[in-house]
């Protein structure tokens, strides 16, 4: 199956990377998902239930959002959106030299969501923020929802040729609206829609507040490599089953053999769930605890062979 429809296929990487580069730094492709594949990708953010001692990945919840920042270890459409010959031609004619992805994610925005006005050429040191990098890098941002009026990607274009004058993390609505609110764009489209993106170019998610509405959105980020920020992206986890091309371009275009210091975004605990969320994960616990102190005290109580005979009738017949 392939991923993308025709129109991505067909398009000239080099005239997305000029767009990207000396243009108004993005280029956007409307309805560019196959069907068959969004079905899939929107799957993954479904949250099916709450990762306590789980030893699988999934949904983790921040305040009032949803990620899954495992798509590479879950959904061979993610993988395949990622290395797409396509995508990778349009990094080859953007990057002069080596590059490789530093993040990947799929998240749902709820109505009280808010992110400022930033760009994407971060440092970090853990989770905390260290400043702004001078490497080339392009977001790839695929919205999973219609995106009409509400919730739109907004961009400054031609920002990413002035933004480094600025080194602070976030840039203050106040300035945005004082200074650039006639250069504002919009990204209207409906889902299975994508949005190249230099990662020095200011943009945002527009906020709303509308009860009900949700956004999802898949995203993955594609850096320069230097010596002079080793250890630069996310930790990523990836099937094997997924690489069915080991072409050492691909994988060093995945990051195999480079270091990534980085930890996984969002950064999530109980901490970051709300009164809602504690309460449905108390509902879910409760049950499995007194399952398992019940177990707990069988074990004390019953000899050995007792339960291995317990185990042997629990066991499904063959």
């Amino acid at each position: 199956m392939d991923v993308y429809r025709a129109a991505f296929n067909d398009c000239n990487a080099f005239e997305v990377a000029q767009a990207l580069t000396v243009g108004d730094g993005y280029y956007v492709f409307k309805d560019i998902i196959a069907e068959d594949a969004l079905a899939e990708i929107l799957s993954c953010i479904e949250l099916k239930e709450y990762l306590v001692n789980n030893n699988s990945v999934g949904v983790v919840r921040a305040s009032s959002m949803n990620f899954h920042s495992h798509t590479l270890a879950v959904s061979k459409c993610c993988y395949d959106l990622v290395t797409h010959e396509k995508a990778r031609a349009i990094c080859s004619s953007f990057f002069a030299g080596p590059h490789k992805i530093s993040n990947q994610r799929i998240f749902e925005t709820h109505t009280k969501a808010h992110m400022p006005w930033h760009t994407d050429n971060n440092l970090q040191d853990g989770n905390t923020f260290k400043g702004k990098h001078e490497l080339p890098g392009i977001l790839f941002l695929f919205y999973l929802s219609d995106v009409s009026e509400i919730n739109p990607f907004q961009l400054i274009p031609g920002s990413h040729k002035w933004s480094a004058q600025h080194n602070q993390r976030f840039f203050a609505d106040k300035y945005i609206d004082q200074t650039h609110s006639t250069d504002i764009v919009s990204v209207k489209a409906p889902k299975g829609s994508l949005i190249l993106c230099n990662t020095h170019l200011i943009h945002r998610a527009k906020p709303f507040d509308v009860p009900g509405f949700k956004r999802k959105t898949f995203l993955f980020q594609i850096d320069a490599v230097s010596e002079n920020h080793l250890g630069h992206g996310e930790q990523l986890l990836i099937n094997p089953s997924f690489v069915d091309n080991t072409d050492p371009a691909i994988l060093k275009y995945l990051g195999f053999g480079s270091k990534a210091n980085y930890p996984t975004f969002p950064q999530t605990s109980v901490a970051t769930m709300s009164p809602q969320d504690l309460w449905l994960l108390q509902k879910n616990i409760l049950p499995k605890t007194i399952r398992g102190l019940a177990l707990s005290f069988l074990k004390k109580v019953l000899p050995s062979t007792a339960l291995i005979s317990l185990k042997n009738l629990a066991a499904p017949k063959q």
